[in-house]
């Protein structure tokens, strides 16, 4: 990626040498999370864009700077008029902009693309690898808690994780309806029901009406992905500022992990032995029980084809 960011700084004309990073943007100890440039007009340079939205909302970015994987790097540019200048843009593009407005609107923080101040991007690079989704525990994103006139969060540890993909591991949809659109639901940890957080579906692509086909409550996940956003405001006399996981495909639902012989969502040494423990046996496996599951292939026996497919996994989950 150091080559990218070298590349970026030297486009004539293009992104000034005073361009900011998404983490000098994003980065905040404000105890709102409010981004320090918020309100200014500034040239940034960019990430790869990791999600483009539905073409039934307004078009947007989710950019994410490979530099900054443990929070602080990502962030939305927002098309503000709709006027369709990022529609030559492609997921795995690294994009950089110029004269953006710095707008926290609703809690996110957003690059606004206002033609007032004359805005422009450049596609710096296509077809780079996307990032795979940063795994957390349930905690990382407090669900807000509930008062007479309020859903609030009781601090703003998740405001690193804005607008970046991440993902909660070993979950169960605890219950639906909640929030400003009651299109939030409720991830509890598997392992402790007091652990949870907040999701919604309304950027899934694959939804159904409010949510996604599998989001219904009791539904158990090995994983949940999608992106942090955060969204504060008023309704009807009630305020709002909570955190939200918003999904974006089918694919960022996991309900099993391939290779996970003993249920715990993780591919270790305790499924190892387990495979171990039928390897080449005398014994045909047979469904529905497939040796354990170690009869990855279903071919009645655990052989080296189940070995190439159990490694292909090896410690995938909720490592």
């Amino acid at each position: 990626m150091i080559t990218i960011v070298v590349t970026i700084l030297g486009l004539a004309g293009s992104v000034r040498s005073q361009a900011l990073s998404i983490y000098q943007i994003q980065y905040s100890t404000d105890v709102d999370g409010t981004s320090p440039e918020n309100g200014n007009i500034v040239d940034c340079l960019g990430g790869i864009v990791i999600h483009k939205s539905p073409a039934t909302l307004r078009p947007r970015l989710t950019l994410y700077d490979p530099n900054y994987p443990d929070g602080w790097g990502g962030i939305i540019a927002k098309d503000t008029y709709s006027t369709g200048a990022f529609d030559d843009v492609n997921v795995g593009d690294w994009v950089a902009f110029t004269n953006m407005e710095v707008e926290d609107f609703k809690g996110t923080t957003f690059l606004q693309y206002k033609s007032e101040n004359d805005p422009n991007f450049t596609i710096v690079s296509r077809n780079n690898p996307l990032p795979g989704p940063l795994p957390v525990t349930v905690d990382k994103i407090a669900a807000p808690i509930e008062g007479i006139d309020q859903w609030v969060v009781a601090d703003h540890n998740a405001e690193k994780y804005e607008a970046m993909l991440v993902k909660v591991v070993d979950v169960n949809v605890k219950d639906i309806g909640y929030g400003k659109a009651y299109d939030n639901y409720i991830l509890a940890s598997n392992t402790d029901p007091n652990l949870i957080c907040w999701a919604s579906d309304y950027m899934n692509e694959d939804r159904d009406g409010i949510y996604h086909p599998y989001v219904e409550p009791g539904q158990k996940f090995c994983g949940v992905a999608g992106v942090i956003e955060q969204y504060a405001g008023e309704k009807e006399g009630i305020y709002y500022n909570y955190y939200q996981l918003l999904t974006t495909t089918t694919s960022d639902f996991t309900i099993e992990q391939p290779s996970d012989l003993n249920d715990d969502c993780g591919v270790d040494f305790a499924d190892f032995a387990l495979f171990a423990y039928h390897w080449l046996t005398d014994v045909k496996c047979t469904e529905p029980n497939w040796c354990g599951g170690a009869d990855l292939t279903k071919n009645r026996s655990v052989d080296m084809f189940d070995l190439k497919e159990f490694s292909e996994h090896w410690l995938e989950g909720k490592y």
